[in-house]
């Protein structure tokens, strides 16, 4: 994997715990789920954005 593609990845994880963390804090705290969904899709959609990432990187050679 090239090395800019290991840097995006390891932003998007964090990107994607922070997401998912804030999400179950929120709701944890009072929040309904409801407002705190957006929140765990977008941390979702990081790390579905990782395997293809990963996916890409792997048939580039």
């Amino acid at each position: 994997m090239h090395p800019a593609m290991k840097g995006a990845s390891i932003v998007l994880a964090i990107v994607g715990l922070l997401n998912w963390g804030y999400a179950a804090y929120r709701t944890f705290t009072g929040t309904p789920f409801e407002d705190s969904l957006p929140l765990m899709i977008g941390g979702l959609i990081c790390f579905t954005m990782i395997v293809v990432l990963g996916a890409v990187g792997k048939k580039k050679g």
